[in-house]
Order: C-alpha cells, then sequence, then structure tokens
C-alpha cells in the first residue's frame, strides 16, 4: 500500500514539473519526462494525447487517447478523443462516437451540442434539425440552441421556419450578434427594407466596425441611390483595411452619379490594382471616359474589357477538379482548381478548393497557409463554414510553422 502511495504522489510530482514546462511551451521535453513515467496510467496516457493535441500531432493524440481507453472506458476521455477526431477532420468518427455517448448518456448537452454541428456540418440537416430541437427543449433560454436549429433549417430550403428560429434566438438575447445578422439577411430577401435596415442598424449599435454588417449597410443605401452616406459607410470599411473590387467599384459608381469623374476614376483604378484584368471595371472606367468626351480611353478600355472577358467556364474546370480530387489525383486536382479559378476569380469555391488541396498535397504548408489568408482577405463573409474551417487552419498553419522555427506574417 506504501509504494502505491509513493508512486502516486512521485506521479503528482512530475505533473508539476510537467505543466511548469508546459506553461513555457517545452512539449518536447514534457513528451519525454512522461514517456519515461512508470507505471503507464490513464492520466499520463491523457496528458500525452492533450499534448500532442495541443502542439498539432492529431495521429499520436489519437494513439494515445484510444490507449488510454482501453485501461479505462470513461465519457471525458470519449469527449476528448472527439474534440481530436473533429480537428484532424476526421468527422465520420467523431459523429460515431458524440452518438455513441449521447446514446447512452442524454444529459450531455455539450457532447449533443457538438453533434449538432457536425451534423451541420456534413448537411445531415434533417439529423441537426432533430438535436437542436432537443437541446432547445433541454435549455429553453440558451439562445444558440434556436439559432443552431435556424441554420439546419436553412439547409432543408424552409425560408420562413429559419426566420422565426432566428427571431427566437434574438427575443432570447437581443445582443446575439449572428442571429441579428443573419435576421438582417433573412428580412432583406423578403424585400422588407425597414426591417433589414432595423437589424443591420442593431448590429452596428453593438459593434460599429462589423465588417458584415457595414457591406450590407453600403448595399442598401447604395441601391436606395443614397450615394453620400454610401460613401461615409465605404470608407469605414476602407478604414478598416477592408479592400476588395467590389467596394473599390462601388466607391467609383457613387463618385460617378454624383459627376465627381476624377474620385471615380482613382476609385476605379484601385479596383484595377487588386484585379488587373477585371471586364466589369475595364468597362466602368470606359464609360467614364466616354461620359468625360475622352473617347480615344474610352474605346482603350472598352478593347480591354472585351480582351479580358472570359467564357464562363470556372464550373466545369471546377468539376473536374473535383472528380480528380475524388480520385486521389491532387496535381491534377490542383491544377483544374486553379484553371477555374483563373476563368473567374469571384469563384470562392475554387479558392477554397486550392487552399485546401495545397495543404495536403504539399509539404510546403507556407503555400496552403498564403491561400487560405488570401480566401480569408477575398472571402470572408461569402460562407460560414468555409470561412470558419479557414480561419481554424490559419491559427494550425501559424502554430505548425512557428514550432518549426518559421515566423510567418
Amino acid at each position: 500500500m506504501l509504494i502505491v502511495v509513493l508512486k502516486t504522489e512521485a506521479q503528482s510530482s512530475v505533473f508539476t514539473v510537467i505543466d511548469d514546462l508546459l506553461l513555457k511551451g517545452d512539449y518536447q521535453k514534457a513528451l519525454v519526462l512522461l514517456e519515461k513515467e512508470e507505471p503507464i496510467t490513464v492520466e499520463v496516457l491523457d496528458k500525452m494525447a492533450s499534448i500532442y493535441q495541443t502542439i498539432g500531432d492529431y495521429t499520436k493524440a489519437i494513439e494515445f487517447y484510444n490507449k488510454a481507453l482501453d485501461i479505462e472506458k470513461n465519457e471525458a476521455l470519449k469527449v476528448k478523443l472527439g474534440l481530436v477526431y473533429n480537428s484532424a477532420g476526421l468527422t465520420t468518427n467523431a459523429i460515431a462516437l458524440y452518438e455513441e455517448i449521447i446514446e447512452k448518456d442524454t444529459s450531455n448537452l455539450l457532447v449533443a451540442n457538438s453533434l449538432g454541428k457536425l451534423y451541420l456540418g456534413q448537411n445531415k440537416a434533417k439529423k441537426a434539425e432533430k438535436m437542436f430541437r432537443f437541446l432547445k427543449k433541454k435549455d429553453a433560454l440558451n439562445p444558440n440552441y434556436p439559432y443552431q436549429l435556424a441554420e439546419a433549417l436553412s439547409k432543408q430550403n424552409k425560408p420562413f421556419k429559419m426566420g422565426q428560429s432566428y427571431l427566437d434566438s434574438y427575443n432570447l438575447d437581443t445582443l446575439h450578434i449572428k442571429s441579428i445578422y443573419e435576421l438582417s439577411k433573412f428580412f432583406k430577401e423578403l424585400r422588407r427594407k425597414d426591417s433589414t435596415m432595423l437589424f443591420i442598424d442593431k448590429g452596428l449599435k453593438i459593434d460599429s466596425t462589423n465588417v458584415n454588417f457595414l457591406q450590407l449597410k453600403v448595399n442598401e443605401l447604395y441601391f436606395s441611390k443614397n450615394f453620400d452616406e454610401t460613401l461615409i459607410y465605404l470608407n469605414k470599411l476602407d478604414s478598416l483595411d477592408f479592400r476588395s473590387v467590389n467596394t473599390y467599384e462601388m466607391f467609383g459608381m457613387c463618385y460617378f452619379n454624383l459627376n465627381d469623374f476624377e474620385f471615380a476614376e482613382t476609385s476605379f483604378k484601385k479596383a484595377l490594382k487588386i484585379e488587373r484584368n477585371n471586364p466589369k471595371i475595364l468597362y466602368r472606367l470606359a464609360t467614364l471616359y466616354y461620359e468625360k468626351k475622352d473617347v480615344e480611353k474610352a474605346k482603350h478600355y472598352l478593347m480591354m474589357s472585351i480582351f479580358s472577358a472570359k467564357p464562363e467556364i470556372d464550373k466545369q474546370y471546377f468539376l473536374l477538379g473535383t472528380i480528380f480530387k475524388e480520385e486521389n489525383d491532387l496535381k491534377m486536382a490542383l491544377n483544374n482548381f486553379e484553371k477555374s479559378r483563373q476563368n473567374n476569380y469571384h469563384n470562392y469555391k475554387a479558392l477554397f478548393e486550392v487552399a485546401t488541396t495545397s495543404d495536403t498535397y504539399f509539404k510546403d504548408k507556407k503555400i496552403a497557409y498564403n491561400h487560405y489568408k488570401k480566401y480569408f482577405q477575398q472571402f470572408e463573409s461569402r460562407d460560414v463554414e468555409m470561412t470558419k474551417f479557414v480561419k481554424r487552419r490559419i491559427k494550425e498553419l501559424k502554430k505548425e510553422l512557428f514550432l518549426k522555427g518559421e515566423i510567418i506574417d
């Protein structure tokens, strides 16, 4: 009995040393100490798995969590393993594990919530709906559950039930920014201008620098032909370093409609610095020079616009890339996704696939990192789930490259 007590105390002492090492970021030294520990207990394996998870070595983390579960079956370890499966992109494994936990213990709302989100990510909308209705019933005061329920209803093309669920979330928490944003878009789709502006303004009152709400505000003001006020909000976006072809085009069109041709020209040319051969912007400049009676420049930009206009074959290249990816021919997949993007720079899905395929294909993770960063800068607001994935990979790759001694911006 005394030997067991002494061993337990010794292990506790080692854990104290390991925790100090972890605080300093010395993960490898901590792992070396743990590998020397005797006996190999659940606690040791759990700690090793946790460290591997922290440094992004998900394969090792999974290995050690499974070893711990071989010794002791407990829910906490299964939950941790599920998180690693999810981080590693092994969604099917994570779902199976969470389903197993929920089947035995329906009181674990955190797991139920994680499972519902995974269902959403896998387009299992009906299962997600069922899970979030269950959670909503269990905790009627949590605004996140009706919000997630609305997401599930959206994927099933049930717009009015979706809108009501976003409203339910908002009514539980009038500061729930995600629901407010979705309600802004919902009423915009219904062409309810007053309600759209009401929720846009509510969002901006909570967060005056929120790019999503500022973009919605700009669009509403622009299409209402309120060009002076549109410029105010475009300048706010510009001050936040949110610059895109679309924003500079809108700058240009506002100035053009206000007959300020000098600023309109400057704005259109800023757009061309981002996307040199954009046929739409080239056409805008041609129209501007025509209005200014500069016919030669108008003809020049019209010819450039015509020359730059490409046939819309990005979808064909995208599907071809998808087929090659499914066949695990990543080189050809990447080649076709690049062609898809070159034929349509607005195809955010093509850039997303370029990033994720590069992530798998190239050993040099800086290539994927740069593509993810470009996606985030250009298409942050286009797809919630894609952006969520991109943000996570940027963070993980930055950490991975840092641990290898590479500092990136």
